[in-house]
């Protein structure tokens, strides 16, 4: 019975990370996110839109860095792009060519267990062009970012 109990426990929430952005938090389950590193020397994409922030070295494979807030069309504050932290993120559209992308972050990411009932729509706010939504978690705004956009968007120019 115990275990019954633990098993329903686990199944009622999700671990989850809140990753700083400029003026968002990206709120993402943790089974998305491979690692959390420093950010390291950026090699430029030719042609690259302005969100490539360029290709960066990690585990020994080229991966892309995208900012998200200039995905997003949010307004920047322009920053170094090799400093900072980055987000290594696991792709999930299962595209040749992106096991992995990272995210520029702008802080240290907060851990929580979240049920469904913890989360509330912000309807009150206008999603960018790469969100799923906007929503409140115990009264923090958070964004979903809509990661198979997100991740057709970086194909699409990394075929090119």
């Amino acid at each position: 019975m115990e275990q019954d109990v633990k098993q329903l426990q686990f199944t009622d929430t999700v671990p989850v990370l809140m990753l700083p952005s400029q003026r968002k938090h990206l709120l993402l389950p943790n089974v998305n996110v491979a690692e959390f590193v420093p950010a390291s020397l950026l090699q430029l994409v030719a042609d690259g839109p302005p969100w490539l922030l360029g290709m960066m070295e990690w585990r020994g494979q080229s991966i892309p860095l995208i900012s998200f807030e200039k995905l997003n069309g949010d307004p920047v504050q322009e920053q170094d792009a090799g400093s900072g932290q980055v987000a290594i993120l696991n792709g999930i559209s299962g595209r040749a060519g992106l096991p992995f992308y990272g995210i520029r972050c702008y802080g240290i990411p907060r851990q929580a267990r979240i049920a469904k009932e913890d989360l509330r729509t912000d309807d009150h706010a206008e999603p960018g062009r790469v969100e799923l939504s906007q929503v409140k978690l115990a009264g923090d705004a958070a964004v979903i970012p809509d990661l198979e956009i997100i991740e057709a968007q970086i194909s699409r120019v990394l075929m090119n």
